[in-house]
């Protein structure tokens, strides 16, 4: 076996032994599951573009993240970092995704965003939710107490719900990793899909699309979520990336479509129109 071989199986090997270790002093400390995984993945550092940096001498711009189904914040820092480097202030609360409603959720985020206006004035609040922190996001901005948002950014949400989700929920595997709560809520039979999607006119869609990627969701999609599912009529702007479900929150071009909607409402040509 040559040096170089070598090399690499001494680092998947550590990086191994890091993640079990993970999770093992998550589950100690009755951490969510996936939380060593999306430290690791998201190690990459900050994207950074000057011609994308927020203007100097203006008020804070909180910029609030919710990460999906079965992750952790840490599944958004690559992001958070990204956003931080260009000016913005963020807040990137978790939730028990698994354990509870998406009314319930949507309160949780609600008592932290409460807690961020309490401390200080805010000049302007936008909104990023990867996938079913999409879902919350609808459900808070659909309460009397909610902030006004300047933007809205939704990565690989499934606005009118996820098929995906439907097929499975009476899996015995989906109920007990994912719960019954929200996960179940995220089929598209429930009630509160039919609802009109809150600040659609200061909302952009950023969809994940390998092709064929899972063989149960009809047409193309991101593995996970169809590229018609994660989008709306009635969004300010929609533009598609060649990238997968879980990728998303750290792809480049994903981080640079973000920081652009969050200042122009509009997307770099670089994607490809929904």
């Amino acid at each position: 076996m040559s040096e170089r071989r070598r090399s690499r199986w001494r680092w998947l090997g550590a990086l191994l032994l890091v993640l079990v270790m993970g999770f093992a002093v998550g589950a100690l400390r009755g951490w969510p599951v996936a939380w060593p995984f999306d430290v690791v993945y998201n190690l990459r550092p900050a994207v950074r573009d000057e011609a994308l940096q927020r203007a100097p001498g203006q008020g804070p711009h909180v910029v609030v993240l919710q990460h999906g189904l079965w992750r952790t914040p840490a599944s958004l820092g690559r992001l958070a970092r990204t956003l931080e480097a260009h000016g913005y202030e963020v807040l990137n609360p978790g939730y028990p995704s698994t354990t509870a409603s998406l009314a319930a959720h949507a309160e949780r985020l609600a008592a932290a965003i409460a807690a961020r206006a309490a401390a200080g004035p805010v000049e302007h609040w936008s909104l990023v939710g990867h996938s079913m922190g999409g879902l919350v996001i609808h459900e808070y901005l659909r309460s009397p107490v909610a902030v006004t948002p300047q933007a809205c950014v939704y990565l690989a949400t499934p606005h009118r719900g996820a098929l995906l989700a439907q097929l499975r929920r009476h899996w015995f595997l989906f109920r007990w990793v994912m719960g019954t709560s929200a996960a179940t809520e995220l089929c598209p039979d429930d009630p509160r899909h039919q609802l009109p999607i809150p600040a659609a006119a200061r909302s952009g869609t950023v969809v994940g699309d390998v092709g064929d990627g899972n063989a149960s969701i009809p047409g193309r999609d991101d593995g996970t979520v169809g590229v018609g599912e994660a989008t709306f009529a009635g969004a300010a702007a929609s533009t598609v990336l060649p990238v997968g479900h879980t990728s998303i929150t750290v792809d480049e071009r994903a981080l640079r479509c973000v920081l652009q909607f969050l200042r122009d409402r509009t997307f770099p040509p670089a994607g490809r129109p929904q």
